[in-house]
Order: C-alpha cells, then sequence, then structure tokens
C-alpha cells in the first residue's frame, strides 16, 4: 500500500487567529510506506489554543520520526496503543501546568490516525472527526465528546434539534482541561481506493456528509486539494465562524 495526502485550512470569518493544527507525514519504513495524519482543534484565548494544539501535532511528529521507527515491525497495535496514550497524558499535564504558571485556559481536540499496509491504528478526544470513505458511502469513525452527541446518544435530543442548540460546542472533555482524560482508541482495516478524512468541526457544521462524499468520490488525486478548497469556500459562503481545517489519505 501507498497513501497520497492533502489538506487545507482557513482562518475563518470570526476567529483572529487559526487555532487548528494539522500534519501529514509519508515514510518508508522496513520496506513497507507508513502515513501519519493528527488533527488538533485548539480552545483559548488569542494565541492558547493555537500554542495547545501545536504542541500536541508536534510531539506526534516527533514520536513518528524518534520512536515509531525503532519499532521492529510497522504494526504493533498495543505500542501504538501505549505510545500515543503516554503522549497525551503527558500533553495533558503539561498543558495544564502551563495554564496554571500563566493563569490561562487552553485546550485542545486531537484525531490522530496512522496507516500501515492495510491497517490504520487511531486516537481521539473531542469533537475534530475521522471518516471513512469507501464503496461510494461515507461513515463516521469517531464520536464527537461534546454536550450535544451525549443528548442525543440518551435520547433526549433530535439531531435536528442539535444544528441550532446553543450548547452545541460544548465539549465534554479535550487535551489540557482537566486532569483525567480518556481518549477513544481503535483499529480498522483498508483497501485500496479508500479516502480517510480528518476535519475540525468548523469544516463541517454548514456542509452535509453527502456534500462530502460528492465532492470527494471519483477525485482525481491532482484535484484533490481543489476540492477540499471548494468544500472550505462552500462553508465560508454559508457564514460558517469557526477556523476550517481538513485534511485527506487515499489509499492506492
Amino acid at each position: 500500500m501507498n497513501y497520497f495526502v492533502a489538506a487545507q485550512t482557513d482562518i475563518g470569518l470570526k476567529k483572529a487567529c487559526n487555532q487548528d493544527s494539522i500534519i501529514l507525514k509519508r515514510a518508508k519504513f522496513k520496506g513497507e510506506e507508513v502515513c501519519l495524519g493528527v488533527i488538533c482543534d485548539g480552545l483559548g484565548g488569542l494565541s492558547c489554543g493555537e500554542l495547545a494544539s501545536k504542541s500536541i501535532v508536534e510531539a506526534f511528529s516527533d514520536w513518528f520520526l524518534h520512536q515509531y521507527s525503532k519499532y521492529e515491525n510497522v504494526w504493533d497495535e498495543n505500542r501504538f496503543r501505549i505510545d500515543m496514550g503516554n503522549i497525551l497524558i503527558s500533553e495533558n499535564e503539561g498543558l495544564l501546568y502551563y495554564g496554571r504558571e500563566h493563569g490561562i485556559y487552553l485546550g485542545t481536540t486531537i484525531t490522530a490516525i496512522i496507516l500501515a499496509g492495510n491497517k490504520f491504528f487511531a486516537c481521539h478526544v473531542g469533537d475534530t472527526r475521522l471518516y471513512k470513505i469507501s464503496l461510494s458511502k461515507i461513515r463516521l469513525l469517531t464520536n464527537d465528546h461534546t454536550f450535544i452527541a451525549k443528548e442525543i446518544a440518551e435520547g433526549r435530543l433530535t439531531k435536528k434539534e442539535a444544528k441550532n442548540a446553543p450548547e452545541r460546542n460544548v465539549l465534554l472533555q479535550c487535551i489540557g482541561a482537566t486532569k483525567d482524560v480518556k481518549p477513544d482508541m481503535f483499529c480498522g482495516e483498508v483497501q485500496k481506493g479508500d479516502i480517510l478524512l480528518l476535519c475540525s468541526d468548523g469544516f463541517r457544521h454548514k456542509v452535509s456528509e453527502k456534500e462530502i462524499l460528492s465532492g470527494l468520490l471519483n477525485c482525481e488525486n491532482q484535484r484533490f486539494n481543489d476540492v477540499l478548497r471548494d468544500l472550505i469556500d462552500l462553508n465560508l459562503k454559508r457564514k460558517e465562524q469557526d477556523n476550517i481545517t481538513v485534511a485527506l489519505i487515499k489509499v492506492q
């Protein structure tokens, strides 16, 4: 397997800075191509959220370069689980300490994925998302750690009601805000032609899964960046206020 990657980001219509951070890395490892994707949506005033999200993507980048590269095998689910868990614990403690020392509030969501061969491993905290596009269908792989998602899951709110609910952006957990963080971790399989899409919440408030699928389905590699930009522009046309970030990994 090998992978094609593309990404686009925009500050949006309201924010003073872009607090989203993203990284996509490909490498040859033991004769196989591997790929890392991480997206974070920072929380906090001015540059605080940007600092938090940047810290996470840099930590995963360092892990990919200095620790994963020393694995005996390209796929080791147990070590992925341990290493990514340790990254999030360490970053959570660091952001909590920084916030206390400077008298500020900051934090970040995180969705990360590593692909090796026909397998992927993902970890997730918050309301950034991971979608899988396969066989002309789009499927959400992550669960939002939000008040609204909890209300929907427990039957107290419909998806239609949730679209305009004032608590839409209330997170139940993120990195840097509370002492205890419980990330979702899971693995899965991919096949040739599959697309894994990572996005911040600003990307999917104003566009539907059907519109995302329509734009990306049967798209040629050289057009992916243009299509992602078109989807961001559609968000802006519909007055999305938040930062907007999206990235994809296509399995080839």
